[in-house]
């Protein structure tokens, strides 16, 4: 009677306790002094390394001066904690390097008849500047295809080109700031396996100027523009209320040979169209300087706290450490690079046995196609043998080889499959995890598992000391467009956090609102110390993280996405 009583009071506690927790050994105290060093506003440095790298050091493009001067402040700043083997590790691969790198260092626009009013924006990445203060009347020109635009011909030189009709902006009928709800995290976590609907989307979906002014047959409208003596393009994105969206254009040259092209808000944007379309003649004036320089040094930011009985193996954190250039570039990425950093300072500070030893990466080029990580992950654990394919960039940015198979739509990161097998090294078989942030600045919710369900009875032990700050979800469904999928795609376990959501895509994700104002002290606050354990756990466990099957080839017609 006492083993039937026993056995059933077993039961009933194992019942009580999250799926898997009976496998994984826990340090309490170590995590309580993880949140004692993070959680803790006196303690707590998150906010003002998010200022360094923004307020002082932003905007970070990469190949920018600003993003070299922002990385020499990083590397400083980890080595005054003690982090050893810090430094700026150049990307091996040479042909991901930037012929040019690029910095607007002034920017004027303003309307001078019929009306006198300022036109605020910003030039697009690597285009050109003007040849001092010069004055244009403004064009509107909406046709695309070649022949139509032949009743302009002559008739564009000097003159700024509304290159898109005026947008219909709609008002904010809904809250611009949103945290995801129970109800949302629990369909999350009920989401099918990974498939078509959950696969890698198109960084470029939905964002952007004009992409690289091509169109249909290999006619590029911009390149007909500049041969025209046009001054210059304006665009606009639709959000209004004075946001707009920056991207990039051509890296690969000096911008001899194209236009200079400025993104500005719907309201100028829209003012200026109309009275044109009134046929009344509008000038502006505009005095614009970017400086290219060439051969620009290319780099990731790592530094390392070295493990004890384990310290061949290694665990990372990271993040994207560049960004575009209207704002300073709070939500993406310092956010995620300055709640990384601040992980390792907690780590350091807090003194807790690392067994295995933790690294951080800061990637740049990740606005360009996740360039710096998969830089990374081929130089030191391996990559597909496929020819690399050339294909557009991630989120805005012109085409980039990628060192590691390109994500497919039907299947999340890597699924796609190798065609021709992989070249893995040493350290490939040494490596524990890895987790990302990059979603904004919005508190950590969970884990997407990309897949991986062998880690998910782990991860939802480790979740319960932080049920109580709101993360308690996973789905096995793959996020994509960022860096995690460097390591994915090599067969690695890598992972991206689920966020609150934040203004991230209502008003901060590549915009000229991205500054220090929009960062949630208290969210970064509790994603650096969730970000800190994780990587303790991940430490401190007698095996590595269990990992998917390296991706295989995918029999034509089956979740290609094509």
């Amino acid at each position: 009677m006492k083993k039937i009583v026993a056995a059933c009071a077993v039961l009933a506690a194992a019942a009580s306790l999250p799926l898997g927790a009976a496998t994984e050994k826990i340090d309490y105290e170590a995590l309580s002094r993880i949140k004692q060093q993070g959680l803790t506003a006196a303690n707590s440095q998150v906010m003002d390394i998010a200022s360094w790298l923004t307020d002082v050091n932003g905007p970070r493009l990469t190949g920018s001066p600003g993003v070299q001067k922002a990385a020499a402040w990083a590397v400083a700043r980890m080595k005054e904690w003690g982090l050893t083997n810090v430094a700026l590790e150049p990307w091996a691969d040479k042909s991901n390097d930037f012929p040019y790198g690029w910095t607007n260092d002034k920017f004027y626009m303003a309307a001078v008849s019929p009306q006198q009013f300022p036109i605020p924006g910003t030039p697009t990445a690597w285009t050109p500047g003007t040849s001092g203060l010069v004055r244009g009347e403004v064009a509107l020109v909406t046709e695309t295809a070649q022949d139509d635009l032949q009743k302009y011909a002559g008739k564009l030189k000097g003159k700024w080109i509304l290159a898109q009709a005026p947008p219909d902006v709609p008002a904010f009928w809904t809250a611009q700031a949103t945290r995801q709800t129970q109800e949302e995290l629990e369909r999350m976590e009920l989401a099918a396996p990974p498939g078509p609907e959950f696969g890698v989307t198109s960084p470029n979906a939905g964002r952007g100027n004009f992409g690289r002014g091509g169109f249909g047959g290999g006619f590029d409208r911009n390149a007909w523009f500049k041969s025209e003596g046009a001054a210059g393009l304006l665009s606009t994105t639709p959000r209004g209320h004075g946001v707009y969206t920056i991207g990039g254009g051509d890296r690969t040259t000096d911008g001899s040979n194209a236009l200079p092209r400025i993104t500005i808000p719907a309201e100028q944007y829209g003012r200026l169209a109309r009275m044109v379309e009134k046929n009344v003649p509008v000038t502006i004036e505009a005095d614009v300087k970017n400086t290219y320089t060439p051969n620009p040094p290319m780099f990731n930011v790592v530094g390392e706290i070295r493990g004890t009985d384990k310290a061949d193996e290694v665990v990372m954190i990271g993040a994207h450490f560049d960004s575009w250039h209207a704002s300073t570039g709070a939500t993406d990425n310092a956010a995620g690079s300055a709640a990384m950093m601040e992980a390792m300072r907690i780590l350091k500070q807090s003194g807790v046995t690392l067994r295995r030893t933790v690294r951080i990466g800061l990637w740049t080029g990740e606005e360009q196609g996740l360039i710096g990580s998969r830089d990374y992950v081929r130089a030191h654990f391996g990559a597909c043998n496929d020819p690399a394919p050339q294909r557009g960039g991630g989120r805005g940015a012109a085409p980039a080889a990628p060192a590691t198979p390109a994500p497919q739509r039907g299947g999340g990161a890597g699924r796609g499959g190798c065609q021709s097998g992989y070249t893995l090294k040493p350290e490939q078989a040494k490596f524990a995890g890895y987790f990302n942030i990059d979603n904004g600045t919005g508190a950590i919710r969970g884990v997407y598992l990309q897949g991986n369900d062998a880690v998910a009875p782990i991860f939802r032990e480790w979740m319960e000391p932080f049920r109580s700050i709101g993360m308690t979800s996973l789905t096995v469904r793959n996020t994509g467009g960022t860096d995690h999928l460097s390591f994915d795609g090599i067969g690695l376990p890598g992972f991206q956090f689920i966020q609150d959501e934040v203004e991230y895509e209502t008003l901060t994700h590549h915009t000229n609102l991205d500054s220090y104002e929009r960062l949630q002290p208290t969210d970064m606050m509790r994603n650096a110390t969730i970000a800190a354990a994780f990587a303790y756990l991940t430490a401190n466990r007698d095996d590595k993280l269990p990992r998917k099957p390296l991706p295989t080839a995918t029999p034509a017609g089956r979740g290609s996405g094509q």
